[in-house]
């Protein structure tokens, strides 16, 4: 029995020994998080292809995907070569990322339930190397036509974005249509001025508006859908800003704004991250997507809740 009780009390060091343990690992590893975020966040360094970031909203340890939402993509912003989301899903045999397969099908429904049939998503997510061939087939199709080689470059990049430029290659830009072809004539057609009036609701934007080619350098395309994600759509929409703008008006706040849609009770807050990190936000995370303009770059936090502990609110 004596030789019992010591082993039961050698068991019981054994058991505390290791719980300890597992405590000292956690916070240790709670403390390498936190500093990973601070070096990544709070000093605007801009996350690899496919890395992930830590937000301290949802626990410590839940990866938060930068999916691009809010990148400009054009021919002043190209996407890396072999950059690819790595969240596509399938939509009909086309692949976009999944939170624009979730808001267009949700957008489909809200079309149908208007009576408004027959809109199909033509294309959405292309790789660099398909870019790079349909861009390329247009140039030798002008050529062919009686252009000079440069000629037919600088004419067909005001119809399709060079590869690299394309935000087809993000996954998030979608290609819609009813009767199969791309043209302006889809903008007065009933589906085409429903999405005109209410595609934001849904997260997305006309990417390449009517007048605004001087600032897109691309035609109109009232085909053309970008999902950017609530509540940025309906900022976009109700100032009548296209991507450009909006990414230029971005770079150039030192802090936050504040937008509220009353019309559905819901609250988000846009936090741009500067060069510190307010430490009194406490939200629920919708989204987190870097954004680049000229020379600046940095973090667009997306959070939804109720409003508190804002020393600077507007």
């Amino acid at each position: 029995m004596k030789y019992l009780g010591w082993l039961c009390k050698g068991k019981a060091s054994f058991y505390i020994v290791a719980i300890l343990i597992v405590i000292a690992w956690i916070l240790i590893g709670q403390m390498f998080q936190v500093s990973a975020f601070e070096d990544v966040v709070v000093n605007k360094t801009i996350v690899p292809e496919n890395h992930s970031i830590t937000s301290p909203y949802q626990g410590y340890g839940e990866a938060i995907f930068d999916s691009g939402l809010l990148w400009l993509v054009n021919q002043d912003n190209p996407l890396p070569t072999g950059y690819s989301p790595n969240n596509l899903v399938s939509h009909d045999g086309i692949q976009l990322q999944a939170p624009a397969h979730t808001a267009f099908k949700e957008m489909l429904d809200a079309m149908k339930s208007d009576n408004i049939w027959g809109l199909k998503l033509a294309s959405a997510y292309r790789s660099y190397e398909y870019q790079y061939n349909l861009f390329s087939t247009k140039v030798t199709g002008l050529v062919a036509n009686g252009m000079n080689h440069e000629e037919a470059t600088l004419a067909a990049a005001q119809i399709l974005q060079p590869p690299g430029a394309s935000e087809h290659q993000t996954g998030l830009a979608l290609d819609v249509t009813v009767a199969g072809d791309l043209t302006s004539d889809f903008g007065k057609t009933t589906a085409g001025i429903w999405i005109a009036k209410n595609a934001h609701r849904f997260g997305f934007i006309i990417r390449y508006p009517y007048a605004k080619t001087e600032i897109t350098q691309i035609t109109y395309e009232p085909w053309h859908l970008r999902y950017v994600s609530v509540p940025h759509a309906e900022i976009i929409m109700e100032n009548n800003l296209t991507l450009e703008e909006y990414a230029g008006f971005i770079a150039g706040l030192e802090g936050y704004i504040v937008w509220d849609n009353d019309k559905d009770s819901r609250v988000y807050y846009i936090v741009v991250f500067s060069d510190v990190w307010v430490e009194s936000i406490d939200r629920e995370v919708v989204s987190i997507s870097s954004v680049s303009y000229g020379d600046a770059s940095g973090y667009i936090i997306t959070l939804r809740g109720v409003y508190r502990n804002y020393s600077n609110s507007p």
